[in-house]
C-alpha cells in the first residue's frame, strides 16, 4: 500500500500515527543500507583512499615546496591548513554525489523500490534510511578518519598538538557541506527519473559555485560554497565569519527532504 494510503488511513488518530506509519521499518531499512558498507571492503578502503586523497596533496607544502613557501614569507602550517579543509569540503562532496546518483533511480528503474516498499514500511523511512546510513559512513569514512591522519600530521608540523576544537569546528563546517550534497541527490533522485540529471545537476552546483559568486556575492550567505573556506580560516584560529551560510545549508536540507518525502509518497512505483 503506498505511504499516502497509509498516511492519510491513519490521519484521524493524531500526529503521532502519522508519525509512526511515515518512519515504519526505519530501522530494517537503515541496516540493509549500513551493510553495503559494514559487509563489504568498503568499511576499510573507503577510509584508505580518501586519506590519500585529502591528506597525501598536504606533503606538497609540507615536503616538496616547503623552501618556496618560506621563501615567500608564507606559514607552511597555514597553506597546509587551508589546503586540507578547502579540498576536504570538495573532494568528499564530489563523493557523495556520485555514491548517491544511483541510491534511488536504480532502484526505481530495476523495481526493487516497489517491491521493498510492498512490505510494511513507510517511504519517509526508506529515503531517510539511505541519507542516514550513507551519511554517517561517508562522513567517516572520508572526514574524520582522513582528519584526525591530517591533525596527526600538521601537529607533527607544529612542533605541538593542534588545537582540537578549532580544527573538530572545522570539520563540523565541511561536514554541513557534504550533508547538503548527499542531501540534494538523494531528494533529486526522488524528484525526478533521470540519472543524468541527478548526477549532472549537484556537480554543476558544486563546481560552478565560485564562478556564480564572482557574480553574486551575496548568495554566499545562503549557500554551502563558502563552507571550505570558512573551514580554513576557523581550523587556524580565526573565529567563523558567520553562521549564515551553516544555518542556511541545513534549512536546504530540511527543505530538500520535505520535498523530496512528499513527491515520493504520492508517485506511484
Amino acid at each position: 500500500m503506498p505511504e499516502r494510503v497509509a498516511v492519510e488511513a491513519t490521519a484521524r488518530s493524531g500526529p503521532a500515527t502519522v508519525r509512526a506509519a511515515a518512519l515504519r521499518g526505519f530501522g530494517n531499512l537503515y541496516a540493509k543500507e549500513s551493510r553495503a558498507w559494514t559487509r563489504t571492503r568498503s568499511w576499510w578502503l573507503q577510509p584508505v583512499v580518501w586519506t590519500v586523497v585529502l591528506v597525501g596533496p598536504l606533503l606538497l607544502p609540507l615536503r616538496l615546496m616547503r623552501d618556496a613557501f618560506a621563501a615567500e614569507g608564507s606559514s607552511v602550517l597555514a597553506v597546509a591548513l587551508e589546503m586540507f579543509f578547502t579540498l576536504a569540503a570538495l573532494a568528499p562532496a564530489v563523493g557523495a554525489v556520485l555514491l548517491m546518483q544511483g541510491s534511488v533511480v536504480a532502484e526505481r528503474q530495476l523495481g526493487t523500490a516497489a517491491w521493498v516498499l510492498s512490505k510494511p514500511v513507510g517511504r519517509t523511512a526508506f529515503l531517510l534510511a539511505k541519507l542516514a546510513a550513507n551519511a554517517l559512513a561517508l562522513l567517516l569514512a572520508a572526514l574524520l578518519l582522513p582528519g584526525l591522519a591530517a591533525y596527526a600530521l600538521l601537529s607533527v608540523e607544529n612542533g605541538a598538538p593542534l588545537p582540537a576544537g578549532p580544527f573538530l569546528g572545522a570539520l563540523a563546517l565541511d561536514a554541513v557541506a557534504v550533508l547538503f550534497y548527499l542531501t540534494l541527490t538523494l531528494s533529486l533522485g526522488a524528484l525526478v527519473d533521470q540519472r543524468g540529471v541527478v548526477l549532472a545537476v549537484p556537480l554543476a552546483i558544486l563546481l560552478g559555485g565560485d564562478l556564480v559568486l564572482g557574480f553574486l556575492p551575496g548568495l554566499s550567505t545562503v549557500t554551502p560554497w563558502v563552507l571550505g573556506r570558512y573551514a580554513a580560516a576557523v581550523a587556524a584560529g580565526a573565529p567563523l565569519p558567520s553562521a549564515l551560510p551553516v544555518v542556511a545549508t541545513l534549512g536546504w536540507c530540511a527543505l530538500l527532504l520535505v520535498a523530496a518525502t512528499w513527491r515520493f509518497g504520492r508517485e506511484d512505483l
